[in-house]
């Protein structure tokens, strides 16, 4: 089967590598002009996209890109006191993985060259435009007048999908949430924690993780009026900077701390909801990842859920010759599971609106809501990809985990 790939990021670079090692063909379109051009501070590998990794031929990429292990969660509110905990010092024996705390741009990257050197095609600067079915496959047509067909076209192009839209022009678009989220790295003197500092701020939810005196951080911002597109793409560093920490200048000590000592922000990223969408593919067409159902940062579960669905979607793959029926069988293994921790993501989100009335009742019930929640986490890490891509020795990692990145 001949598949083109709308996006090169994690979800639609995972699918390559899969796809190859499969030994099928896969093509993968890129707006952007390199997989190096992605932005992206950090994210959190969760112990289930861990393991999809693994089964997939990939279970070396986190640590060659950097990263290192983070288990389990400390809340604490506005007055430094912690409301809860989120124990994960036994995720290994659990779930057979600890989760990683990886920088995006690094972990793409990565991936990218991964699929590369399986002999996959990446078209930079591709970006489509139109999407016309035919009798035995679908043609894309791209802004710079070039035309491919394949046989089935895999939308892997993020929660602003245009693959989505073209498909699909009546569907429901992303809602803004009220919340930009931000975030860096910057060396703090501070110890290093075993899982990840989340604070209830006064005026801002703040989260951090250090490892080896850098800490990894990120602050929402709350904002009612929904931010232009393209008007946090450049920012005044300087004044950002000075307004979060404003925003945090009453916080406990270590959020103080980790912003008098960040210079910059990694860029700002105005938080979406995503709908439900009512499906995910037509007979030569198919969602995955965030085009299919974006998650709230707050699940931890983006990446995983992402490289989930490209291990599913690639053994389907192998399993049938026709599209419909790949689809159906993939949509069958994915869609209750990612539409569940959607919504699980969004409970987690509201939490995050400070008020004191709702801080007081946060606070007093954050520790029984985690306690009810322990079944959904166990759920989403315990995740296993039940089929392997067949076995081959991974080229060596291409990234240098001591480069800066760009």
């Amino acid at each position: 089967m001949k598949t083109l790939i709308i996006g090169g990021g994690i979800a639609g670079s995972t699918l390559a590598h899969a796809l190859r090692r499969y030994g099928h063909d896969a093509t993968v379109a890129e707006a952007r002009g390199s997989h190096r051009d992605t932005g992206g501070a950090f994210l959190y590998l969760a112990p289930n996209g861990i393991n999809a990794l693994r089964a997939i031929g990939l279970g070396d990429v986190p640590s060659a890109t950097g990263g290192f292990e983070a288990a389990g969660m400390d809340f604490y509110n506005a007055r430094g006191r912690r409301i809860a905990e989120l124990d994960g010092s036994d995720d290994l024996e659990r779930y057979g993985a600890h989760g990683m705390v990886l920088r995006r741009a690094r972990l793409h990257g990565e991936l990218a060259e991964r699929a590369q050197a399986e002999g996959a095609e990446f078209l930079f600067d591709a970006r489509v435009v139109e999407l016309r079915t035919q009798p035995d496959g679908i043609e894309a047509t791209f802004a710079d007048g070039r035309a491919l067909t394949a046989d089935v076209v895999i939308g892997a192009d993020g929660i602003w999908s245009t693959v989505r839209r073209l498909t699909w022009p009546d569907a429901p678009e992303p809602s803004y949430g009220g919340i930009v989220d931000c975030g860096s790295w910057t060396e703090a003197d501070l110890p290093d924690t075993t899982g990840q500092q989340m604070y209830f701020g006064h005026r801002a939810f703040f989260g951090y993780t250090v490892k080896d005196r850098v800490a990894y951080w990120f602050t929402n911002l709350p904002r009612r009026d929904e931010p232009d597109r393209h008007e946090l793409a450049d920012l005044d560093q300087d004044a950002w900077m000075a307004g979060i920490r404003r925003l945090h200048e009453n916080d406990p000590a270590p959020i103080r701390a980790i912003l008098d000592a960040a210079e910059h922000s990694l860029g700002a990223w105005p938080l979406y909801d995503m709908p439900s969408l009512e499906t995910w593919h037509t007979a030569r067409t198919c969602l995955i990842g965030d085009a299919a159902h974006a998650v709230s940062p707050s699940t931890g579960q983006g990446a995983s859920l992402a490289i989930e669905d490209a291990a599913v979607l690639a053994h389907w793959m192998q399993q049938e010759s026709e599209p419909r029926a790949v689809f159906e069988g993939f949509t069958a293994d994915r869609k209750a599971r990612a539409e569940k921790i959607v919504r699980f993501g969004r409970q987690i989100g509201a939490r995050k609106v400070s008020s004191a009335a709702g801080s007081l009742f946060r606070d007093l019930t954050l520790g029984m809501f985690l306690r009810m929640g322990g079944k959904a986490t166990a759920e989403q890490y315990g995740y296993q990809y039940a089929y392997r891509v067949p076995e081959q020795q991974p080229p060596s990692s291409t990234v240098d985990p001591g480069a800066p990145d760009v």
